[in-house]
């Protein structure tokens, strides 16, 4: 048995037994040091632990009274701590398996990651390179508590490596997102815009009791706040942001927060299922209004770039627009024009003011010009004066 600290990892190698322990446990202490609440431990190497190494990590996080995670754990080990029941002690993560989408079909796109059918019952979502594990660990947790809820989603069971990435495996029986539906079969595009809508509407009529989920206008206003006094954003535009956001009704209505046809999968027998829930909450259902407002009217019909203008397929800003048009109508059940401006003009101060802010964590993802022009959302509906949400 060897251990080695590298960048605040103990890696671990070799075998650790009734044998050893006793040195083991002398080790180990030495290298966690003192005044740490948090030990970290990499057992790609390790080739078998017995009952009394397991003992050294129990006495291990005893010490620490912190948490303790073991990463990296094969198969074979891992079947040591869940038997023995020390992977509800510990946090032990399995070492992911090694995955290639090299000549599998990509069925659909959104902002952070891509969906590709590995056969006709599975498909994977491999998520960008900027998006960190902890994330996607989220996801799965969320997912899995919104189908408590009763909300339609797919739940992964298997999370892989994907070259310097992660994807996440479903099990989805002949799938494809709505946009990819609406690209096979274009004559037929408003019916699927009205099943999507259809669908967000059902959704929205959940009521949500449970602390997982977090109220998006909270975690809105707190990335407002975060990002007044650093100067990429004027702190005039966020104060009028934060107003804007706080005049937001409280609800406790589900809430995707990614909600746009890119992440609504419908399987050939026509069951419906959201992915990407890594950000679902709780709020007001202007929230997910934003998400198909920002695709297909403020990106897919005013121009602007946007470095996942690929999530756009292809559709053309006449497309972009009518896609817009019909879901709005489909889901305020009005052909109100009036109404269904002060909507639009409503959402889209909602979506400027929250989606600045990823010139904040994602630098580059918009141009100058769509950054000022979310700005312009923002100030242009403040100087009207702030009004009640009208749906």
């Amino acid at each position: 048995m060897t251990l080695k600290k590298e960048n605040n990892v103990i890696k671990l190698s070799g075998r650790v037994d009734s044998g050893n322990a006793k040195l083991f446990e002398e080790e180990l202490i030495a290298a966690v040091g003192e005044n740490t609440d948090k030990v970290t431990l990499d057992a790609e190497e390790l080739e078998y632990i017995s009952s009394a190494g397991l003992r050294v990590f129990l006495k291990l996080k005893k010490r620490i009274n912190g948490d303790v995670n073991v990463i990296n754990v094969s198969g074979e080990i891992y079947d040591i701590f869940e038997v023995t029941g020390f992977s509800s002690l510990l946090n032990v993560k399995k070492a992911l398996r090694e995955f290639s989408v090299d000549g599998l079909e990509q069925i659909g796109v959104g902002g952070t990651a891509k969906v590709y059918r590995i056969d006709e019952d599975k498909i994977i979502k491999v998520f960008n390179k900027n998006v960190i594990l902890p994330m996607i660990e989220k996801e799965g947790k969320m997912a899995k508590a919104a189908f408590v809820l009763g909300v339609p989603t797919a739940i992964s069971y298997d999370m892989v490596k994907v070259g310097d990435g992660y994807g996440v495996i479903y099990e989805m029986l002949k799938a494809d997102d709505i946009i990819h539906y609406i690209l096979k079969d274009p004559e037929n595009t408003d019916k699927y815009i009205d099943i999507f809508a259809d669908f967000v509407k059902k959704v929205h009529t959940i009521e949500v009791d449970s602390p997982d989920f977090l109220p998006v206008k909270d975690t809105r206003l707190m990335g407002i706040k975060a990002a007044m006094g650093k100067g990429v954003i004027p702190d005039d535009v966020l104060e009028k942001a934060a107003e804007i956001v706080e005049s937001i009704p409280d609800r406790n209505t589900f809430i995707h927060s990614d909600c746009h046809i890119g992440n609504l999968m419908m399987q050939s027998d026509g069951e419906l299922m959201f992915i990407d829930m890594a950000s679902c909450g709780k709020g007001h259902p202007i929230f997910d209004m934003g998400s198909m407002y920002l695709v297909y009217n403020f990106f897919g019909t005013n121009g602007y770039e946007f470095s996942a203008k690929d999530m756009l397929h292809g559709f053309t800003r006449e497309q972009s627009k009518h896609i817009w048009d019909r879901f709005i109508r489909n889901y305020l059940g009005t052909d109100d024009e009036e109404f269904i401006a002060l909507a639009q003009e409503q959402i889209g101060a909602v979506v400027g003011s929250t989606v600045i802010l990823a010139v904040l964590h994602m630098p580059g993802v918009f141009s100058d010009e769509a950054v000022v022009a979310l700005q312009k959302l923002v100030t242009d509906y403040y100087s009207k004066g702030i009004r009640e949400i009208c749906f």
